[in-house]
C-alpha cells in the first residue's frame, strides 16, 4: 500500500510539475551543497564533464543516496574514468526509485584539454523512465556540455549545460519534461589547501539557486566539508578520507520540511 501511495504521488507530481531531474552524485560534492561545477574529482562526470580532463588516474566508484531517509526515493550511481593521451573517457550510471517507478541514466563522456588552462567535455546520455501497468517505459537521448578554465594558479571557473534540446517524456496521460539546466561557478584553493566553491544553478522551470561549499583538510587523509543552497534553504555537511588508491566520503543534508538525506561513496584509483 505504501508503494502505491508513493507511485500515485509521483505520477501526480508529473502532471503538475512535469520534470525529471538530472541527479548529481558523489558524497564529497553533496556535502559541499553540490557547488561543484568548478571542482574536479572522480565524480565530475555528474557535475561538469570538462573537469574529467584533469584526472590522471583510472578510477571506478559507487555512490548511494537515501533521499529524505526513504529507501523508495533512494538513488545509486556508478562511475568509470579512463584518462589517457587522447583525453579522458568516462562512463556514468544512476538509478532512482523503486519497483513501481524507476528513472535511470546511462552516459558516456569524453573530455580533453583545449589549451594549457582550458578544458572541454561532452556527455551523451540515455535517460529511461519505467512505470508499471498502463504507463509503460520510455527512453530518451540527451547530452551535456561542460567547460572549465584555470584563471590563476588557485582559481577555476566552470560552466555546464544539460539537455539544451529540451527533450521530454510524453504519453497519452502525462507530459514529463526532462530538466534543462545550466551552472556557472568558481572554485578557489586557499594556501592551506581548503577549497571554497560557489555557483549559480538554473533550471529553466525553477527559481535560480545559489550554491556554496567549503572543504577543509584536517590533514592529508581527512577532510571536513559543509555547504548551503537556497530554494529551498538547505544545509549539508560531511567528511571524507583519501588514500593513494582509495577514497571514501559520507555526507548529510537537511531539507527544511522533508528532513535528512544521508549519502556515501567509495572510489578506487589505479
Amino acid at each position: 500500500m505504501r508503494k502505491l501511495v508513493l507511485l500515485s504521488l509521483l505520477i501526480s507530481s508529473f502532471k503538475v510539475f512535469g520534470t525529471t531531474e538530472n541527479r548529481p552524485a558523489g558524497a564529497r560534492s553533496f556535502a559541499m551543497g553540490n557547488a561543484f561545477v568548478a571542482v574536479y574529482d572522480e565524480w565530475s562526470g555528474f557535475h561538469n564533464p570538462a573537469a574529467l580532463a584533469l584526472l590522471t588516474k583510472k578510477s571506478f566508484g559507487a555512490y548511494y543516496e537515501n533521499r529524505f531517509s526513504n529507501k523508495e526515493l533512494s538513488s545509486k550511481s556508478l562511475h568509470v574514468n579512463i584518462p589517457g593521451k587522447l583525453g579522458t573517457f568516462a562512463g556514468v550510471y544512476t538509478q532512482y526509485g523503486f519497483d513501481l517507478y524507476k528513472e535511470s541514466k546511462l552516459g558516456i563522456a569524453y573530455a580533453k584539454a583545449l589549451g594549457k588552462n582550458f578544458w572541454a567535455g561532452l556527455l551523451f546520455n540515455q535517460l529511461k523512465k519505467e512505470l508499471k501497468a498502463e504507463y509503460g517505459s520510455q527512453s530518451k537521448y540527451t547530452f551535456e556540455i561542460g567547460l572549465l578554465a584555470k584563471i590563476s594558479p588557485n582559481f577555476y571557473l566552470g560552466f555546464q549545460v544539460s539537455n539544451p534540446t529540451q527533450e521530454r517524456f510524453q504519453t497519452w496521460d502525462y507530459d514529463d519534461k526532462i530538466s534543462t539546466t545550466g551552472s556557472l561557478g568558481f572554485s578557489w584553493v586557499l594556501s592551506n589547501g581548503s577549497i571554497i566553491s560557489s555557483e549559480v544553478f538554473k533550471d529553466i522551470d525553477q527559481d535560480l539557486q545559489i550554491k556554496t561549499g567549503i572543504e577543509y583538510p584536517v590533514n592529508k587523509k581527512l577532510f571536513l566539508r559543509a555547504g548551503f543552497y537556497n530554494h529551498p534553504n538547505s544545509a549539508s555537511m560531511g567528511f571524507g578520507f583519501s588514500f593513494p588508491h582509495f577514497k571514501a566520503n559520507i555526507a548529510f543534508a537537511r531539507h527544511p520540511v522533508l528532513g535528512y538525506t544521508p549519502s556515501a561513496d567509495l572510489s578506487f584509483q589505479f
